[in-house]
């Protein structure tokens, strides 16, 4: 969904997040951020999740995807 709004923008930093995304537009810029954000932030929260694997599933994870790994079950814990 796309809204049309009115932004209080410094933009000098504006400016300088276009050059550090390599994007022209300000509409470009502010997405390209916020995507960069949500992204970050998944990374984040899956970098602290905990992953039980058994040596059988590590086994089934190191074969080539060829030899159908395929029915390897592995479940996320989260961590405190």
């Amino acid at each position: 969904m796309t809204k049309r709004t009115s932004l209080n923008l410094d933009f000098a930093l504006v400016d300088e997040a276009k050059e550090v995304l390599e994007t022209k537009e300000t509409t470009e810029t502010i997405h390209k951020a916020l995507r960069e954000v949500v992204r970050n932030e998944r990374l984040r929260r899956l970098s602290r999740r905990r992953f039980d694997f058994s040596n059988e599933d590590l086994d089934a994870l190191r074969t080539s995807r060829s030899e159908n790994a395929a029915g390897v079950s592995v479940s996320p814990r989260a961590t405190a």
